[in-house]
């Protein structure tokens, strides 16, 4: 199947979009199958009249647009609900209600509100038990709790669905998505300077596994030639640095009184770093996205004028920046910056 249409987005009226980069969405072309995934997504993976159900709704009711359409605007039509579902399903690991399992926690999970209250150790036992839901040999396995027993067997029919397909593409994205939930929260991060924090902050935004995604949606390899796949790899890596540095940006006004152990926000990196108030330091992030929005910018130009390139390569190119792009539109307003309903 052929890709949604996609449109081209007038962000002239967006005045928090500071970036100068073309948006398009696939949204009105989509948004049945788009409605439906996350449809299937929230119901499965929340508990009816928890405040996570309603966070979820929510965070969908977004002025600029729906977030799907505006980052994955180039996806194969029957492909782009697998995206909906685990990203949406990502977004709600990391920020769910807690429930009791069979595990004996050491924190009191009443006392805490999302997956980032909970102290390293306890959120690296939670995601090993999801991950169970991606291997074959743990199906008859039976978890305690509404919600995590919801969530395991979501990722589990969905895994069940691609292995259907016989496709080794669909198996290696799997794997995947089973090494971001083994590594998101595998290490602690207390860094000095922003260049030393950027992959962390990759690593714990599975952005990884959405490069991936992004490439599957496409029917594009996971795994490209050497020379191609090393050109991929390095504009994956400042397409990441733009999409993690702007949710810090716009992320910061709820984020400067934390109240977890975990702080994932470069705005205190670069205070420390430079010696600079919260507000200076967060203009100097602001010019350090522009710059890496420049550096992608004259890498699309180079690709698509080379002659020895493949398509495939072009295309995850234009698919990344238009990824950047539409996650920079929708960022600022999206319900993480205002109040949410309890």
């Amino acid at each position: 199947m052929a890709p949604f249409t996609a449109q081209s987005i007038d962000t002239t009226d967006v005045t928090s979009y500071f970036s100068s980069l073309p948006v398009k969405s696939c949204q009105l072309d989509a948004q049945v199958t788009i409605d439906e995934a996350l449809r299937s997504t929230i119901q499965s993976c929340t508990v009816p009249n928890a405040r996570e159900r309603k966070k979820a709704e929510y965070r969908h009711n977004n002025p600029a647009g729906n977030i799907f359409g505006l980052c994955l605007p180039m996806s194969e039509k029957e492909r782009l609900k697998y995206a909906v579902q685990f990203i949406e399903f990502l977004c709600i690991v990391d920020g769910k209600y807690l429930v009791v399992i069979s595990i004996e926690l050491s924190v009191d999970p009443l006392a805490l509100d999302t997956m980032e209250d909970l102290p390293l150790g306890e959120a690296c036992i939670e995601h090993a038990i999801l991950r169970q839901a991606l291997y074959k040999k743990y199906d008859e396995n039976e978890y305690a709790g509404q919600l995590v027993g919801g969530m395991t067997m979501f990722l589990r029919n969905i895994r069940l669905e691609l292995a259907d397909q016989n496709d080794p593409e669909s198996l290696a994205l799997l794997a995947a998505l089973d090494s971001s939930l083994h590594h998101r929260n595998s290490v602690e991060g207390k860094f000095e300077t922003l260049e030393s924090y950027i992959p962390y902050r990759k690593t714990t935004s599975d952005y990884n596994f959405v490069c991936n995604l992004i490439r599957w949606t496409m029917k594009i390899p996971l795994q490209l030639g050497e020379k191609e796949e090393l050109l991929a790899r390095k504009h994956e890596h400042v397409v990441g640095v733009i999409a993690s540095l702007t949710n810090d940006y716009f992320s910061w006004q709820m984020e400067r009184q934390p109240s977890t152990d975990r702080v994932r926000n470069a705005v205190p990196i670069l205070m420390k770093e430079h010696n600079l108030s919260d507000e200076k330091a967060r203009t100097l992030l602001k010019g350090i996205i522009v710059n890496e929005e420049e550096k992608m910018r004259k890498f699309n130009v180079e690709i698509d004028t080379r002659k020895d390139i493949s398509e495939d390569l072009k295309n995850y190119t234009n698919a990344l920046g238009l990824f950047a792009a539409g996650y920079s539109f929708c960022r600022p307003q999206t319900e993480e910056d205002f109040a949410t309903p309890n």
